[in-house]
């Protein structure tokens, strides 16, 4: 599994920024809407090409064979 990161700056004007690493598709929403809600309105939304990537999900199978 890939390392989720948010990365928060805030600038000298107050801006808060919020950059997301090792999250595809619209999972990134998910983990930012709880800070979002408590910083105030989003001014701009910019997104990665990770996000419109979509998440892979991997299943373990067993493959049985028979003789």
């Amino acid at each position: 599994m890939t390392m989720q990161e948010l990365e928060i700056t805030i600038d000298n004007e107050g801006r808060v920024l919020i950059h997301v690493n090792g999250v595809k598709g619209e999972e990134c929403l998910t983990l930012t809407k709880k800070l979002e809600d408590e910083v105030g309105d989003v001014q701009e939304r910019a997104f990665s090409p990770d996000y419109y990537e979509q998440p892979v999900e991997i299943s373990h199978y067993r493959n049985n064979r028979l003789r």
